[in-house]
């Protein structure tokens, strides 16, 4: 049998190849049929081919595991291993031996070893792990907390500040919700969780981008904002940046102009994290140009909400959504 695991999100394809590790385990307890071989730490293609073709009398059953051949083996390694399989289909169908072709990134579509493995000249199953993002990736964190804890639960608030704070990093998002199912202990994780707990993580850019839209710089504003999507940022976790800071300097507008709160008070009452309130208080101060910024940011927001039910159902576009918020602003 051949497996073929690769893309970006190289937490989730590690943590399948241990399910597969861990499963073969239980039964070769001493793992005497089991060899790794990593290209990033030199590893050599005919040591690889050397295991695959000699009998281990003491595990009939053999698991063997090739990382990163194609982003890092070079070119005679990979044409070398591309010619056994080519010779040896039978492993396909060997139910004795199992080989994982592991790569912790996006290999190169015009890879040779690559297009053969995708190839349908060969049974392979494969897996690609994409970057979770929007409705996958508040999936995922709900998935994962109840295999934390069968009890945990998580409030919509609170999952979509987690979001917020973490990004799209699964490594930290995977300890910060190893922290929060501890600290919940089976009860529903809040939103105040998030803010004592999770440790925000936010992009500076984005309030730069906010500040340009403050000073009616809709250029400056479209420049960052394509900046950040040339980095290869996600545009529904860019959207979602937005919803969070306007939603944030309501609440800060609303603490400031109709109950006169100081900036501590501010931060105890709306329970934000205090480097939020301090670029919102800065930020609020440059929509009240002509009166009240609180008024402003409730249209603002509303807009937001309007553009990202569309984008949900699907009925506008991402990136043109944030370009139309930021121009029809």
């Amino acid at each position: 049998m051949i497996i073929f695991l690769y893309g970006d999100d190289f937490f989730r394809s590690s943590q399948k190849v241990s399910e597969i590790k861990n499963k073969f385990l239980e039964k070769d307890t001493s793992a005497s049929g089991l060899s790794i071989f990593d290209f990033e730490d030199k590893a050599e293609t005919k040591k690889v081919l050397n295991v695959l073709g000699t009998a281990n009398l003491l595990a009939p059953k053999r698991l063997v595991i090739v990382k990163n051949l194609i982003s890092s083996g070079i070119e005679g390694e990979q044409e070398e291993m591309l010619s056994y399989f080519k010779k040896n289909k039978s492993i396909e169908s060997d139910s004795d031996i199992v080989v994982i072709f592991w790569e912790n990134s996006q290999p190169k579509k015009s890879n040779t070893l690559f297009k053969f493995l995708e190839s349908k000249r060969i049974e392979v199953k494969i897996q690609k792990f994409e970057k979770l993002a929007g409705l996958k990736l508040s999936g995922w964190i709900m998935k994962r907390i109840i295999e934390l804890d069968v009890k945990a639960k998580i409030s919509k608030m609170a999952l979509d500040k987690l979001m917020i704070f973490s990004g799209d990093n699964i490594v930290l998002l995977d300890k910060e919700i190893q922290k929060l199912v501890n600290y919940a202990s089976g009860k529903m994780i809040k939103e105040e969780d998030i803010e004592l707990l999770v440790k925000a993580n936010i992009n500076n850019n984005i309030f730069q981008t906010i500040d340009a839209l403050a000073g009616g710089n809709k250029r400056e504003a479209l420049k960052l904002l394509h900046n950040h999507l040339k980095k290869g940022e996600d545009p529904f976790y860019i959207l979602s940046m937005f919803i969070y800071q306007f939603r944030n300097l309501i609440k800060v507008a609303d603490l400031k102009e109709n109950q006169n709160a100081g900036e501590y008070e501010i931060a105890k009452i709306s329970k934000l994290h205090p480097f939020v309130v301090k670029k919102s208080l800065g930020q609020m101060r440059n929509f009240s140009a002509g009166g009240q910024a609180f008024g402003k940011l409730k249209n603002i927001y509303q807009k937001l909400s309007e553009l990202d039910t569309k984008v949900k159902t699907g009925k506008i576009e991402i990136k043109l959504a944030l370009d139309k918020f930021i121009i029809e602003l």
